[in-house]
């Protein structure tokens, strides 16, 4: 057996194998007793929230799998760290990772969590949930098609992609094969790459007649991750299907670009995200700050134009010094320009304003 040692997260311990190199930082390594990194803590905490969240929201008990748990950090949180009434299945086809996971459920004395060996596609063709999380190591695709078959109405699926390199357009040839769609390297790639993903998940769900509505998404360095809250109905699933298209945007030489198709409507819901922050409020998180930060972020972008233009990439291009963000968004307001940060990037905003305006605002803050 796997010498072990204890991890602490949030309100949780649980055990990691013992030779494991606990950096907080990367994607991580895929090792044969398992998986664990350290630096999804974050995800992990937002997790959390999430399913407290969707439990307030049911006055009965909820199923929720954590589908591709290794080590089961993930599922042994939310059934350790959640409030109410549910019930929580880590599943992994690493016999070696499941009963790593079980030491930890013992340790915990938890009784609302269960453990499964199995194929996550055959799992879910088997069993139907309220909280479907899926966070693979590469590209969710194989399994998105079942996943948004088995999440019941009402209930939520949760998506990690860390393929980030083929969604921002590094493997471009990759992206159109996987996704279905043209990416570019820019410096909104994270953004245009998480589109692309919400738009693949979204017309998933249309095939099958479910409607699948981002209630919060967003990037960090080496992963995206997109929370969807799904509904039953093909007019629900079409009406989504009106904001898959194409988008014009710029590449680093300021040149026009097609990217997409991808989705074109908000990354989150307003109202889920007023809830989720009472709740991270309440939460005893390491990283309260960032994700408070985050949630503040992407309540602003909600309403605004997809995309976002970055001061340092147009430094960059005109050579010369940047000037402050917010110099640059109160020149445009005053031009009466809609602006609002956004969580992609500090240096980054969003706007109504065409390039050549906000070309005119840089250059008059930087000749």
């Amino acid at each position: 057996m796997t010498k072990l040692k204890l991890v602490r997260e949030g309100n949780t311990e649980f055990f990691v194998p013992a030779d494991l190199r606990l950096e907080n930082k990367g994607p991580g390594r895929k090792l044969r007793y398992g998986f664990y990194n350290p630096a999804m803590e974050e995800s992990r905490d937002i997790s959390v929230a999430v399913v407290q969240v969707l439990v307030n929201e049911f006055d009965r008990e909820i199923d929720i799998l954590d589908g591709l748990a290794s080590i089961g950090a993930r599922g042994l949180r939310i059934a350790n760290e959640v409030d109410g009434d549910f019930n929580v299945i880590l599943n992994d086809w690493n016999e070696k990772a499941i009963e790593i996971a079980k030491k930890s459920i013992e340790h915990s004395n938890l009784s609302n969590i269960k453990t499964s060996c199995e194929d996550l596609n055959v799992l879910l063709c088997k069993e139907r949930f309220h909280y479907i999380d899926i966070d693979p190591f590469g590209s969710p695709v194989p399994y998105i098609s079942i996943a948004v078959r088995s999440v019941l109405p009402g209930g939520i699926l949760a998506v990690t992609a860390t393929d980030t390199a083929t969604l921002c357009g590094v493997y471009r040839k990759t992206c159109i094969r996987r996704y279905g769609s043209k990416p570019l390297r820019t410096w909104s790639m994270h953004e245009i790459g998480l589109r692309i993903l919400l738009g693949h998940i979204i017309r998933e769900g249309a095939r099958f007649d479910r409607a699948l509505y981002p209630i919060l998404s967003y990037s960090r360095n080496y992963y995206m991750r997109a929370y969807f809250k799904v509904k039953k109905g093909a007019k629900k699933a079409d009406e989504l299907l009106k904001n898959i298209d194409t988008l014009k945007t710029y590449d680093f030489d300021l040149k026009e670009r097609e990217v997409g198709p991808l989705w074109t409507g908000n990354l989150h819901d307003k109202g889920f995200l007023v809830s989720l922050r009472d709740v991270i409020r309440k939460k005893s998180f390491r990283n309260k700050k960032d994700i408070e930060k985050l949630v503040d972020r992407c309540l602003d972008e909600i309403d605004m134009p997809p995309l976002f233009y970055d001061i340092d990439a147009l430094a960059s291009y005109f050579k010369r010094s940047p000037p402050k963000i917010f110099r640059m968004m109160k020149l445009l307001e005053k031009e009466g320009y809609r602006v609002s940060r956004t969580h992609f990037r500090d240096t980054s905003f969003k706007t109504d304003a065409p390039l050549d305006e906000v070309i005119k605002v840089f250059n008059d803050l930087t000749i």
